[in-house]
């Protein structure tokens, strides 16, 4: 009866909580995503100007945001601008605009020679279509025994930029197959090592074939029990997550949240997915503002294995694929909870329509099962104690092989916490009979053996978070603090204690790592609170690795923020991506090493912040056939901004029906 009754309530939740997509010719807000009828406004301008025509496709549309002075000045009711900024691909040759989507004009038409923007799914197609037809591949595939290609499947890749290379020239994809008649799992077929055609989008050829030694795998390499379907166990009873008095949240036209003393403003594009704007928090009468702006920025997907048809796998998955291009549909009741605000996503397509996502983003409050705060008192023995209670939004995007959480997370104490999920299943290679003896002399040494002739290869995974930071207002201050050992006096009966030192930070660059105990915090040096404090933001460290790769390796230098845990800059509106707004095949150096190169100061001025959050992924047996949840957060809190603890007037308990 309680399992009839709770999903009965779920599901009307569910229906009474999808939103869709603003279509509306006037934007609710500046910083709201460009509608359907704003993408096919900017195409229409572009092709009356003559910059565009039906052959013309849109590798990038995004809101071309107006001036940070103007988004803060505006109120509801004025007026203000829209502009697109169009990436255009004719005929192998990119360009950018910028529309003017208020007067109807192009403001702005830059060619971009050398530049590739990111891939569209008509040009995965053609590159695979374009191998299966080459000859050399087909002989390639005879002689690893393939008669029909009828149980081969391809995967075009981004091919990185390497000395000597066509790439960055031409429009090109490098193409891997696999065996889906010998399936190494249910979710994925055998690669077929050794053989990679590149493709040349624009030229309609295989331009060469790496084919290396054939390399069979052994008999036993066909996991049977990977590969069939799972016997389940036992459902559990069910453990739901229910709001059965209504939502505790408002969510209003042009993704505008208002939760507790939360507010903030979100939209999703095609690149980045998810952009949190406008984040303030409101402590007593006063409304203190947290951060303008924070998104991902880009992520780094290194391989480890030297051989040539797996050094190149080096990816940016922001910047060359598109989060939220690839953002997948959410599924009720795992994914996302059944009470869940399910939101329906509109991102420009290839051709410079839209297409909606449905349920491509979730916004939900869960109970964390912890107080969030608490005490006995051991005098009369009563407990107090306050339910944990947060608001997620979040969207799950699917590049390749791997799924990627994105969550932001509001806590009722000021916290909010930036998670990264990573799911799906492992790049794996395919090894020879007599490598696979589970003797570590002998087995590969660039990743773990998984399952009888499958091997999970060494990587890297790094997310470069953007975060502009503004601690009641623009101009901001970076202080690291650090712990000082004091000696005490012969006089003590303590020998030492420690103290607090600060340091401003005076120039953009990377925050070196110092002592082990450094503490990041963003302070506004132009405000006192009442007790004096400069209000700041604590960045807290959560899941931090840095790349250990060379700085002249090709893949390393473009994608140099991965360098450092932490990176501080000047606000600068165009400086938005840190491996540079078109990473695919670009050249070394473009971004976030591009942006702090002339080390301007940075004291008491509007800052942004870099945060690399990631981790070395060695394979496990545990991560096959398919990958549990691997996360990875960072916490930014409120330090000395707020009068007191602002979950003090929180209720002991939840509202009860009457």
């Amino acid at each position: 009866m309680l399992h009839r009754f709770t999903s009965c309530l779920a599901a009307l939740f569910f229906l009474a909580w999808t939103v869709t997509a603003v279509t509306a010719q006037q934007a609710p807000h500046p910083l709201a995503a460009l509608s359907g009828a704003e993408v096919d406004n900017a195409v229409g301008i572009l092709n009356k100007a003559g910059h565009a025509d039906d052959r013309t496709f849109y590798p990038g549309m995004a809101l071309e945001e107006p001036p940070k002075a103007e988004v803060l000045a505006w109120r509801p009711g004025k007026p203000f601008t829209r502009k697109a900024r169009v990436t255009l691909l004719r005929d192998g040759r990119a360009a950018e605009a910028v529309v003017d989507l208020n007067a109807g004009k192009v403001v702005s038409y830059q060619p971009l020679p050398g530049v590739q923007p990111s891939i569209m799914q008509h040009e995965y197609d053609r590159a695979r279509a374009l191998t299966r037809a080459d000859p050399r591949w087909r002989a390639a595939m005879k002689r690893r025994g393939y008669k029909t290609l009828d149980a081969i499947s391809c995967t075009p890749l981004l091919p990185g930029r390497y000395p000597g290379e066509i790439t960055g020239r031409r429009r090109i994809l490098k193409v891997l197959c696999y065996d889906t008649a010998r399936p190494v799992s249910r979710y994925t077929g055998r690669p077929i090592e050794g053989v990679v055609a590149i493709v040349d989008i624009d030229g309609k050829k295989v331009v060469s074939l790496i084919d290396r030694e054939v390399v069979s795998a052994p008999p036993s390499a066909t996991d049977k029990a990977a590969s069939a379907d799972p016997v389940y166990r036992a459902p559990l009873k069910p453990v739901l997550n229910l709001s059965p008095l209504g939502r505790n949240v408002e969510i209003t036209r042009g993704w505008r949240i208002k939760w507790q003393n939360w507010s903030f403003q979100f939209r999703v594009e095609r690149q980045v997915g998810p952009i949190v704007s406008l984040v303030r928090f409101r402590d007593g009468e006063n409304e203190h503002m947290m951060a303008y702006q924070m998104s991902l920025g880009d992520m780094f997907v290194p391989y480890m294995d030297p051989d040539p048809t797996w050094s190149f796998r080096t990816f940016m998955d922001a910047g060359e694929y598109g989060i939220g291009y690839l953002a997948s549909s959410l599924k009720p009741g795992s994914d996302c909870p059944l009470q869940s605000a399910f939101i329906t996503v509109a991102i420009p397509s290839d051709k410079g329509g839209v297409f909606g996502i449905k349920r491509g983003v979730c916004v939900f409050e869960r109970a964390t099962g912890d107080p969030i705060w608490r005490h006995r008192n051991p005098d009369t023995k009563v407990v107090e104690s306050r339910p944990g209670v947060e608001l997620v939004l979040r969207m799950i995007t699917t590049v390749g092989n791997y799924d990627y959480a994105l969550d932001w997370v509001f806590s009722l104490d000021g916290n909010i916490r930036v998670r990264v999920g990573a799911f799906g299943y492992l790049a794996v290679k395919t090894v020879r009979n007599e490598k696979v003896t589970g003797d570590p002399a002998t087995d590969p040494a660039y990743g773990t053996l998984v399952a009888p002739g499958v091997l999970g290869v060494n990587h890297d995974h790094y997310f470069s978070f953007r975060l502009d930071l503004d601690v009641d207002g623009p101009n901001n201050t970076f202080m690291r603090d650090y712990i000082v050992p004091k000696r005490l006096p012969e006089t003590s009966k303590r020998r030492s204690i420690w103290i607090v030192g600060s340091k401003p930070m005076k120039n953009e660059g990377p925050v070196l790592d110092g002592r082990f105990s450094d503490m990041w915090r963003v302070v506004n040096p132009n405000r006192r609170t009442t007790l004096g404090h400069n209000p700041g933001i604590h960045i807290m460290p959560g899941h931090q690795t840095r790349s250990v790769l060379s700085p002249d390796d090709p893949p390393q230098g473009r994608a140099g923020y991965s360098a450092q845990k932490l990176w501080v800059s000047r606000y600068k509106p165009n400086e938005r991506y840190p491996a540079g707004r078109y990473p695919n095949q670009s050249r070394p150096g473009r971004g976030l090493t591009e942006f702090v190169a002339d080390r301007e100061a940075i004291e008491n001025t509007d800052l942004v912040f870099w945060y690399t959050a990631g981790f070395h992924h060695v394979p496990r047996t545990e991560d096959w056939p398919i990958m549990p949840a691997m996360w990875l957060e960072f916490t930014l809190r409120p330090f000395n901004m707020l009068e007191r603890n602002p979950v003090m007037d929180l209720a002991p308990d939840f509202k009860t029906a009457r």
